[in-house]
């Protein structure tokens, strides 16, 4: 419709005759997704009245209105305008060509920064992202969801829960931290934290052999190893190679191997390995990936320290805008969002070396925004390190440490890492407390 004049007119008088349906309107349209000035300022007042608490009648817009740009003639036509009975489906049809417009507008703006301005191009993009997200997050409306609605769906995933060998939500597959986290949610960011050669690649491997057998695609935004290296990893976990060998092309079990190999051959697994990228060009990865593909519930970063930040405040600050704009992610496309993330050098220094979460760096932006922290520590890689004498075992104890839980318990779960294939392994004794919970 070229022409809304007439659409915004009836909008407007039907808020008038019946003030009762502003809360459904105001769910859809924007003062801003108005096109006429005048029409924004009726609406504004109407907002500005209701926020009050004051009548929504023509005295009360008279009293309160913007005089340059709405007058009494003006009000006096808009409440003479025929109200209508299907007012949502028209305020749709407003939102719809409110967003074209504004993404018009975008496209001169942005020839604008590009001619009168000296910015650098990646300036320009993150502005251009920023923009996006922006009429994205405005472009659509969601309806409300009642008491009701939220407790249905709570009943369902507990009676989901009561079935034998189940959890709401993604196992990991290590029965000892499942035990603990009960599954991982749809929504949730997980931070997987440790110092270097710890083994949190690995245990992304470990994780995805679990996903895929559930069915649940994963995406890999692996910004410091290469694809071919991922892959490596992942069919060694799988299939038991060692890793060694496999770099100079010996298999000791080709069965399994063309197992591993098939396994991982699916559209359900996209490796991307671009390195040191910036936020805006990450996340326009990840969405772009999650919107053409609905069988992605399980998006992997590896890891924080290879995003490049813009150096125009505190690192901490924007290590908290990448960990907010994950989360976002997570919450948006009801997708769970693992971020690999260093322990801090102060770890070494003392002499229990198990992560806590003030080891994350700028942790206190990590900590907000996670709604699970996971620690990974293997005791003998530090006493190999003290004795050069002692040689790691090929299969050693491990631990994930849950140092942050929202909606579960905290507590340690005992696993074994296999060194010769880099994979995190059940572990289970019948002498021995595999978890150790605490508060």
């Amino acid at each position: 419709m070229e022409n809304n004049f007439n659409i915004e007119r009836s909008i407007l008088s039907t808020i008038l005759f019946d003030p009762t349906l502003f809360e459904e309107i105001n769910a859809i349209l924007n003062y801003d997704d108005f096109f006429y000035n005048e029409h924004k300022s009726l609406y504004s007042t109407i907002i500005q009245l209701i926020k009050n608490d004051l009548p929504i009648d023509e005295e009360f817009i008279i009293k309160y209105m913007d005089r340059k740009l709405l007058n009494e003639s003006i009000i006096l036509e808009i409440l003479s305008t025929n109200p209508i009975s299907n007012v949502l489906a028209y305020c749709t049809e407003i939102k719809e060509q409110s967003t074209k417009k504004k993404i018009l507008n975008l496209s001169t703006d942005i020839k604008r920064q590009f001619i009168d301005t000296e910015q650098k191009s990646d300036d320009v993009l993150a502005y251009l992202n920023l923009q996006l997200q922006n009429i994205e997050n405005n472009s659509a409306y969601n309806q409300e969801k009642s008491s009701v609605d939220y407790i249905g769906e709570l009943k369902s995933k507990m009676q989901l829960a009561q079935l034998p060998y189940t959890n709401i939500g993604q196992n990991t597959g290590l029965t000892n931290l499942d035990n603990l986290l009960e599954g991982i949610e749809d929504g949730d960011l997980i931070i997987i934290a440790s110092r270097p050669s710890m083994g949190k690649t690995s245990f992304i491997s470990s994780l995805c052999i679990q996903m895929l057998q559930d069915n649940n695609g994963v995406l890999i935004e692996s910004l410091e190893m290469s694809g071919e290296k991922i892959m490596r990893r992942l069919v060694a976990s799988k299939s038991g190679e060692d890793l060694s060998d496999m770099k100079k092309g010996v298999i000791k079990n080709i069965n399994k191997f063309n197992e591993a190999i098939s396994y991982f051959s699916t559209d359900k697994l996209i490796v991307h390995d671009e390195t040191y990228i910036s936020l805006y060009q990450l996340e326009s990865k990840i969405k772009r990936v999650l919107r053409k593909n609905n069988d992605i519930k399980n998006v992997f970063i590896d890891h924080t320290g290879k995003i490049k930040l813009e150096g125009k405040t505190r690192e901490d600050i924007e290590i908290g805008y990448i960990t907010n704009s994950l989360k976002k992610i997570a919450r948006d496309f009801n997708v769970r969002v693992f971020l690999l993330q260093q322990l801090n050098r102060s770890v070494e220094s003392r002499d229990n070396k198990r992560p806590t979460l003030s080891d994350l760096k700028n942790s206190g932006n990590i900590e907000e925004d996670a709604d699970i922290v996971l620690g990974l520590y293997r005791d003998s890689y530090y006493k190999s390190k003290d004795d050069d004498a002692l040689i790691e075992k090929d299969i050693e104890p491990a631990e994930i440490i849950i140092l942050k839980n929202r909606d579960g318990k905290l507590g340690t779960a005992k696993v074994w890492f296999e060194k010769k294939s880099a994979s995190f392994k059940n572990r289970s004794f019948s002498n021995a407390k595999e978890i150790i919970e605490f508060e």
